[in-house]
């Protein structure tokens, strides 16, 4: 996702978006190359309903925490994040349609903290990065780098590898860099983050509203 959104917040209740993930993920080979649904984060996959994880409320009350965050971008999905004790990532997050009454899930990611240790960030990129490669060998590979908007003097970089299925879903894998001063401003931490996403994430994204 190429306007990774802010950083990855310590405070559980001010937290700003992440896309920022890691996969010592739970894989389990899909029966076709295009379907991400097979993938498997925390035991959660594409398509499945947000209400098997949390309540309705607990969704709307996140839906609305985090709105703010996307202010220029429009309402057709919104950010759910959930905590626990997972095997793998610190946090995860999903992208669901507030109207949809079964908060199907199109987009999931996982974080994990990488604080002040980049080498160790860009270490499990590469091993993710080949395990992916190793399986899905057609599959498109790009990476590139994005600097942020907010942090003019352009020290806040977002290292990212993705790979893009003929159909337009993509996997992600991201290791992000925050400069110190706004670290401690807004308590955000440097993090890897692995996505898995279904088109329509990256029609969102691509479409802003100004």
């Amino acid at each position: 996702m190429t306007s990774l959104r802010s950083g990855v917040k310590l405070d559980l209740m001010k937290k700003l978006p992440t896309y920022l993930f890691l996969v010592f993920f739970s894989f389990s080979a899909p029966s076709f190359a295009e379907d991400i649904s097979e993938y498997q984060i925390e035991g959660i996959s594409i398509g499945d309903s947000l209400l098997n994880h949390l309540s309705k409320e607990k969704i709307i009350t996140e839906i609305e925490i985090n709105k703010s965050t996307y202010n220029y971008l429009n309402d057709d999905f919104g950010e759910v994040y959930l905590f626990g004790n997972f095997d793998t990532y610190d946090r995860l997050s999903f992208f669901v349609k507030p109207k949809d009454k079964h908060y199907t899930i199109y987009s999931i990611a996982g974080a994990i903290t990488y604080d002040d240790k980049l080498e160790q960030c860009f270490a499990k990129q590469k091993e993710i990065e080949k395990e992916f490669s190793s399986t899905y060998k057609n599959v498109k590979k790009r990476k590139y780098s994005t600097k942020f908007d907010w942090d003019p003097t352009g020290e806040s970089v977002s290292h990212n590898i993705r790979f893009a299925f003929d159909s337009g879903d993509y996997f992600e894998i991201n290791c992000t860099k925050y400069k110190k001063s706004l670290k401690i401003e807004n308590n955000w931490a440097d993090a890897l983050q692995v996505s898995v996403n279904k088109k329509e994430i990256s029609d969102w994204f691509s479409n802003p509203i100004f």
